[in-house]
């Protein structure tokens, strides 16, 4: 049976002047294109779900973050432009778990 792949991106607003957050930093706005990219580029029949929201990935300072899971490459500092990186390493994350060689 294959790994269910996620992408689990932080949704976490820190509260207090100057802190920084991955809420803060634009995540909530990042997941809305990740889901239509995961579409777009043919990849959503080899992931659980597009965009799994996490309260806190424990690096705020590096905000926004996402992880590829389970146990694949954490992106830090994510805006727009970085996304599809993130979605060709989704791509070669399915294809390793799931055996495609794609």
């Amino acid at each position: 049976m294959p790994v269910a792949v996620r992408l689990v991106v932080c949704i976490n607003r820190r509260l207090g002047i100057g802190q920084r957050s991955c809420a803060g930093g634009g995540s909530l706005a990042l997941i809305e294109r990740i889901e239509a990219m995961v579409v777009e580029q043919g990849i959503e029949q080899g992931i659980e779900a597009p965009a799994v929201r996490r309260e806190c990935l424990g690096r705020c300072e590096e905000g926004p973050t996402m992880r590829i899971a389970p146990g694949g490459p954490l992106f830090t500092e994510i805006d727009a432009a970085g996304l599809p990186v993130i979605i060709d390493e989704l791509r070669h994350f399915i294809d390793s778990r799931h055996g495609s060689g794609n």
